[in-house]
């Protein structure tokens, strides 16, 4: 069994910002969602595969405390939950899927990792880009993409999703060699 959690923050005020790129890739699914405890949950095989696709309601930086109990409950490990979230150090029109690592000033990753007891769950980090300050980072990741960026995030948006399906059937390095050196910024 296999668990993918789109990051975002629950309502509509934020349902088009940057941080919620993860929410909107688990939209494009196709899925149909239903509320469960702190979480809209859909179950969904892929490839032969069920499996839950999550999008907590616990806000964004309190993430694992949707994301842990469900692990628990249905005995997912870690190598088989991909979490779909916004990079600032990543260029709008660029994907990244890796294993593990440091959450890298990611609250909702750190959220997760801490909650589950390790960092070894898999990410699908998707570029938004950076502020045009350091100190303006909060209030970039919760701004809606210009309406200029739109086209490209879109494209993004539809990559993300083939990148989650492809994770799903084939695991992280055939889609991490796949994804991981796609612009979309070049057409």
């Amino acid at each position: 069994m296999f668990l993918v959690v789109g990051q975002g923050n629950p309502g509509e005020a934020y349902a088009r910002t940057r941080h919620n790129v993860g929410f909107m890739v688990l939209d494009r699914m196709g899925l149909a969602f239903w509320r469960k405890g702190e979480a809209l949950l859909a179950e969904a095989e892929v490839g032969g595969r069920r499996g839950l696709f999550l999008k907590p309601l616990t806000y964004y930086n309190l993430t694992g405390q949707a994301v842990a109990p469900l692990a628990r409950f249905y005995k997912i490990p870690p190598e088989r939950i991909l979490v779909v979230h916004d990079e600032m150090d990543l260029p709008l029109g660029r994907l990244r899927l890796k294993a593990g690592g440091s959450p890298a000033g990611n609250r909702g990753v750190a959220s997760i990792a801490l909650a589950l007891g390790t960092p070894a769950f898999h990410r699908l980090r998707i570029g938004i880009g950076k502020p045009p300050a350091k100190e303006l980072g909060a209030q970039y990741v919760l701004s809606p993409f210009a309406e200029e960026e739109w086209p490209l995030a879109e494209r993004v948006l539809s990559a993300a999703k083939e990148a989650v399906l492809c994770w799903v059937r084939e695991g992280l390095l055939p889609c991490a060699q796949r994804f991981n050196g796609l612009d979309l910024r070049q057409g």
